[in-house]
């Protein structure tokens, strides 16, 4: 026959590990090193116009392969 767990020791492990992870999480967060105001603008202008040209060309490649579908199927 087993004997069950107590809950005790499993709450208080699982606080101590929550609590760690929180403490080590905010020791990592001072080691990042954030981006300057300019720096996370660029970086942005860079994500949208990149957003765009993949979403222009996906269009224009929609557009020509449904020229060439319609174009067969006749």
């Amino acid at each position: 026959m087993t004997v069950p767990e107590t809950v005790s020791t499993n709450e208080t492990s699982m606080v101590g590990k929550v609590t760690g992870f929180i403490r080590e999480s905010k020791e990592e967060l001072k080691k990042v090193t954030w981006p300057t105001r300019q720096e996370l603008f660029l970086n942005t202008i860079v994500v949208l116009v990149a957003v765009a040209l993949v979403a222009v060309s996906i269009w224009v490649a929609d557009t020509i392969f449904s020229i060439l579908i319609r174009t067969i199927l006749r």
